[in-house]
C-alpha cells in the first residue's frame, strides 16, 4: 500500500500500524515489523522536532547486556531483581536478560557504532546495581549513537513508500465498535505534511490515521516535574491516552531520580545528567565536608541502586558534590565527552573540581501495564519504552536496562504485530473527539510551572501521606483553573492545553498511587512508611482511569 505524498489537515489515512513515538523503542518497533512484513505500512509519529527524539539521545550511559566474558543473562537478570527491590516480574526479567544480546547485534548490523577493546570486543562499562561491566557503550553518548543508526535506517524506509513520518500530537485512540477488533488509529493534531516530511502550517489540525494496531511510545513524565533529564514534552501522554482507551495502568507510585542531576543555580526545569558510568569510573560522592558518605550507606558504595544514593544524596543537609578528578584526563576526555563539555556550559570543569549534584526526575518506572509481548489490555493497543510497564524494572531500574528494555520489547511486540496483522482495516467511522473553545484561553499561562514545582515538593524523591494530600490538591485546583479557562472540561484544540490536560491526568493518577501504597519499596520513599511492608512485595497497583 504507498502512502500519500502529502496529507493535509482533515485528511484520513490508512495504514497497518501508527507508532506514537520516534525513539528506540518506537523505531524498533517500525523497522523490525517491516523487516519481517515489508508489503506493511506504518506511520511514525512524532511530537517534537522532526527528526529529532525525545530522551533517546540524551542517555548518556550505555546499555546492559550480557556480552562480556564474565558474565551471563542469570547475572543480568539477578542483578535487575536486586536493583527492583522485591518487585520485578521474573519472567519479564528474564526475557529481557536472554534476549538483549540479540538485540545488540541488530543495532550493529543497522551501523550502531559502539566502543571497542583492542581485540575487537565490546568495551563494556559498570554502571549502578551491576556485578560486572555490563553496559554497551558509545562514550558517553550510547543513545544519541543508537538513535542516528535508527534514525538512518528509517529513512531509508521513509524512500522506499512503507514507512510515513509524521510530526504531531496524538489527541486521540478512536476504538472499534466490537470488542474483537483492534484499535482503528489515531486522531492526531498534525501539520501539513509533504512528502513524507513535516512542514510548517498555519492551519493545522485533526488527521485520522486507520490502523490495525497501535504502539504508544510516547516516553515518560518528566514534564511534570521541576527538575528532570527529560525534555518539556514527556509530559506523561501514553498514561492519558491509554488510560482514556480503556487499558490498565500499572505501579505509577514508582518514579526513579537520577541520583546526579547537576545542581543548576538559574532554576531551569530540565538538568544536565553526569551520568552514572563516572561514579563506575571511579567518581565519588562527597559531603560538605569533602567526605565520601556513601560507604557507609551501602556495600556497594556510589555504585549502590539508584534509589539508595538518591536517598544519602537527599539526607546530606549540606548537599552533595560528585568528584571526577582521580579519573585520569585522557580517560575523561575519550569515555566522557558530552559530560565534560555540558559541565563546562554550567561554569563547572569534572577534571579540576567536585561539582554539585542534586537527584532529579529521570524515568518513569511504572506505565501502561503490558504483557511479554508488548500487548495492553485494549486489543490492538502496544506500548514499549517508557510509556510501558511490564514488571521489568520492579521498583528501581538498574542502570543500563532502559535503553536494554525499550530494543527487547519492542522487537517482541514487532513480532507480534507481524503475525496478526491481515491487512484488512477497520471500516467503522469513528466520530472525531471533542475539544474546548474554538479561541484557546489559558489561566495565566502558569499551570505548567505550578503543576511542576508541586510535584517536586510533594511527589518528589522524599513523600508523606500530608504532602501527597495537598499535591492532590494543589492538581484538582488546577484542573478546576484550566476549566473554567477552556470553558468545560475538553481543552481546546491547541498543543499546549492538551499537553497540560495529559499532564494533570497523569500526575493526578501517580499522586493516587503513591498515596495508596503505604511502605517505602525502591524509589518511592515515604517517610511516614520508612519501611518495606511484606503485604506490599509484589504487589502491582493496577489503575483504570474513568472519564
Amino acid at each position: 500500500m504507498a502512502l500519500p505524498s502529502h496529507i493535509a489537515a482533515g485528511a484520513e489515512i490508512a495504514v497497518d500500524v501508527a507508532v506514537v513515538g520516534s525513539g528506540v523503542a518506537g523505531l524498533v518497533t517500525a523497522l523490525d515489523l517491516l523487516d519481517r512484513r515489508p508489503e506493511l505500512t506504518v506511520a511514525l509519529i512524532d511530537k517534537g522536532v522532526s527528526g529529532e527524539s525525545g530522551s533517546t539521545p540524551l542517555a548518556q550511559g550505555g546499555l546492559a547486556a550480557a556480552v562480556g566474558p564474565d558474565d551471563s543473562p542469570a547475572m543480568h537478570a539477578a542483578d535487575t531483581a536486586r536493583a527492583g527491590d522485591g518487585h520485578t516480574d521474573p519472567r519479564a526479567v528474564a526475557v529481557m536478560a536472554a534476549e538483549t544480546p540479540a538485540r545488540v547485534a541488530d543495532l550493529r548490523r543497522r551501523g550502531a557504532v559502539f566502543d571497542t577493546q583492542d581485540d575487537g570486543s565490546l568495551a563494556l562499562a559498570r554502571e549502578g546495581g551491576q556485578q560486572v561491566g555490563r553496559s554497551v557503550r558509545a562514550a558517553d553518548a550510547t543513545g544519541a549513537e543508537m538513535f542516528r543508526a535508527l534514525r538512518d535506517a528509517a529513512i531509508e524506509k521513509a524512500r522506499n513508500g512503507s514507512l510515513v513520518r509524521l510530526q504531531g500530537m496524538v489527541v486521540d485512540l478512536p476504538l472499534a465498535t466490537t470488542p474483537e477488533q483492534p484499535v482503528i488509529g489515531a486522531w492526531l493534531l498534525c501539520d501539513e505534511i509533504a512528502g513524507g516530511m513535516a512542514t510548517p502550517s498555519q492551519d493545522a489540525g485533526l488527521v485520522l490515521l486507520r490502523a490495525q494496531a497501535v504502539m504508544l511510545a510516547t516516553g515518560g513524565c518528566g514534564g511534570l516535574y521541576a527538575g528532570t533529564t527529560n525534555r518539556d514534552e514527556a509530559t506523561g501522554d501514553a498514561l492519558a491516552l491509554a488510560g482514556r482507551a480503556g487499558a490498565a495502568l500499572q505501579d505509577l507510585e514508582f518514579v526513579q531520580f537520577h541520583p546526579t542531576g547537576l545542581k543548576s543555580a538559574d532554576g531551569r526545569f530540565q538538568r544536565f545528567l553526569l551520568t552514572e558510568a563516572l561514579r563506575g569510573a571511579g567518581a565519588h560522592l562527597l559531603d560538605a565536608d569533602g567526605n565520601r558518605f556513601m560507604l557507609d550507606r551501602h556495600p556497594d558504595a556510589e555504585l549502590a541502586p539508584r534509589h539508595v544514593v538518591a536517598k544519602a544524596i537527599l539526607d546530606q543537609p549540606g548537599g552533595a558534590w560528585l568528584d571526577a578528578r582521580m579519573i585520569p584526563d585522557h580517560q575523561l576526555a575519550e569515555e566522557f565527552p558530552t559530560v565534560l563539555t555540558g559541565a563546562r556550559t554550567f561554569g563547572f570543569d569534572l577534571a579540576t573540581e567536585p561539582v554539585p549534584v542534586e537527584p532529579c526526575e529521570h524515568y518513569m518506572i511504572g506505565g501502561v501495564a503490558t504483557d511479554l509481548h508488548g500487548r495492553t489490555s485494549v486489543p490492538g493497543l502496544y506500548a514499549a519504552g517508557e510509556a510501558a510497564s511490564s514488571g521489568v524494572h520492579g521498583a528501581n531500574r538498574m542502570a543500563g536496562n532502559s535503553l536494554a528494555q525499550s530494543c527487547v520489547f519492542a522487537h517482541r511486540a514487532a513480532l507480534d504485530m507481524a503475525a496478526r496483522l491481515d491487512g484488512a482495516h477497520a471500516d467503522t467511522d469513528p466520530e472525531p473527539p471533542t475539544f474546548g473553545r474554538d479561541t484557546p484561553v489559558t489561566a495565566d499561562g502558569s499551570e505548567r510551572t505550578d503543576l511542576r514545582t508541586a510535584m517536586s515538593a510533594g511527589g518528589g524523591a522524599i513523600r508523606d501521606a500530608d504532602g501527597l494530600q495537598k499535591l492532590g490538591q494543589v492538581i484538582d485546583d488546577l484542573r478546576a483553573a484550566a476549566y473554567r479557562a477552556w470553558g468545560g472540561p475538553k481543552p481546546p484544540m491547541v498543543r499546549d492545553a492538551l499537553e497540560v490536560d495529559s499532564m494533570l491526568v497523569s500526575a493526578r493518577a501517580i499522586v493516587d498511587s503513591a498515596l495508596h501504597r503505604t511502605e517505602s519499596r525502591g524509589a518511592h520513599f515515604r517517610t511516614d512508611y520508612p519501611d518495606h511492608d511484606p503485604v506490599w512485595a509484589g504487589r502491582r497497583q493496577r489503575v483504570q482511569l474513568t472519564g
